[in-house]
């Protein structure tokens, strides 16, 4: 059986998928973004290296900081991970909130092979003429791309030039059903009252800075050429920025907390209209009941 734990950040997943883990001696798959990345800990509020059963998670601190790591390289590891338990006849656990990583883990999630392009030309173009021509080829598209972010500009324009076919067509022609039958996956939804969780999130961000969040970030700007992937972690960021004098710490926290609630919000709203089927608790105590019925 694979059983799936989603559910906003803060919601009591990680708890609730060690409490599982304890019941049916099952593997953890990790799918958070973040949690991938090795030393990152504290602010994506990471299992402890220390726990008794951390040696029980996978995809955990498997990349440095410096690098990057994409949802089609966590494909790769997380269906050779599945295969290789499921073949042993073992339960597994999924635990995570980037929906897009679990999406991709258990659907039939297929990524848009690159052939080799030559975007010589394109790199002429400045930022609008980039648009424009995107918005030529593909005009649903281009409504996903903000005009400045040249990178995902030439890089639509050139899967489009190379397959002769609209990006927005071969992502629709996908059918993303889930790979495995419908009885062998639970998915067990967290869905916590917004009020409280919006409470329960400011107060870990202050846990955090108390637990040394601001050092964390120090020891890896000092030890990494942070990429711009883990740079862009809530909480990671917005420390950098207080470090570079732009905010106070302050403005900081504020800015985290702000961040996190509006994540959240967003992973409530994938997680509901991504998955079918949701077994829906109330709150963490909820599902750590179901998990001691099983």
């Amino acid at each position: 059986m694979i059983y799936v734990i989603i559910g906003p950040t803060c919601s009591g997943k990680t708890s609730a998928a060690i409490a599982l883990s304890e019941k049916l001696n099952a593997c953890i798959i990790n799918g958070d973004a973040f949690q991938i990345y090795k030393d990152m800990d504290i602010g994506t509020s990471k299992i402890p290296k220390s726990h008794p059963l951390y040696k029980k998670h996978l995809l955990l601190d498997i990349v440095e900081p410096s690098e990057t790591f994409s949802v089609m390289e966590y494909q790769k590891r997380g269906r050779e991970w599945l295969i290789s338990l499921l073949m042993l006849d073992e339960d597994v656990i999924i635990v995570g909130g980037t929906g897009l990583y679990i999406k991709a883990l258990l659907y039939d999630y297929k990524f848009i092979e690159e052939e080799p392009y030559d975007t010589s030309e394109l790199e002429k173009l400045n930022n609008h003429e980039l648009y424009e021509l995107l918005k030529s080829l593909d005009e649903e598209e281009s409504k996903k791309i903000h005009e400045n972010n040249r990178k995902r500009l030439i890089r639509a324009i050139s899967m489009i030039r190379n397959s002769n076919q609209k990006k927005s067509e071969m992502i629709a022609n996908q059918k993303h059903e889930l790979i495995y039958p419908k009885e062998m996956v639970k998915f067990l939804y967290l869905s916590p009252n917004r009020e409280k969780l919006y409470d329960d999130i400011n107060a870990r961000v202050v846990e955090m800075i108390n637990n040394g969040l601001v050092d964390e970030v120090k020891n890896l700007l000092n030890k990494y050429d942070l990429s711009i992937t883990a740079r862009q972690g809530i909480g990671y960021k917005e420390i950098i920025s207080y470090l570079e004098g732009e905010i106070t710490l302050e403005e900081a926290i504020a800015l985290i907390q702000k961040r996190t609630r509006n994540y959240a919000k967003r992973q409530v709203t994938f997680f509901k209209n991504q998955f079918e089927d949701l077994i829906t608790f109330s709150s963490k105590e909820e599902l750590l009941n179901y998990i001691k019925s099983l």
